[in-house]
């Protein structure tokens, strides 16, 4: 996970200093934005599955209790 934070970070660097530069609607602004975008999506899938397998076998445990005693 480091290392993907670490490419957003970078992007999102590089994406400032481009749209200062060189405008928001300029081509390299806006591959940045999308490549960006791209990052931030597979870093909130992997928080999302994360939080999804923690919360199933959260559920699990309370079913276990029940018919373990």
């Amino acid at each position: 996970m480091d290392n993907l934070e670490y490419k957003i970070e970078r992007i999102r660097r590089e994406l400032l200093k481009t749209a200062e530069e060189r405008g928001m609607s300029s081509v390299e602004t806006v591959k940045l934005s999308v490549e960006l975008d791209h990052l931030l999506n597979l870093y909130s899938y992997d928080e999302n599955s994360s939080v999804i397998e923690k919360c199933n076998l959260e559920s699990n445990a309370p079913i276990k209790n029940k018919i373990f005693g």
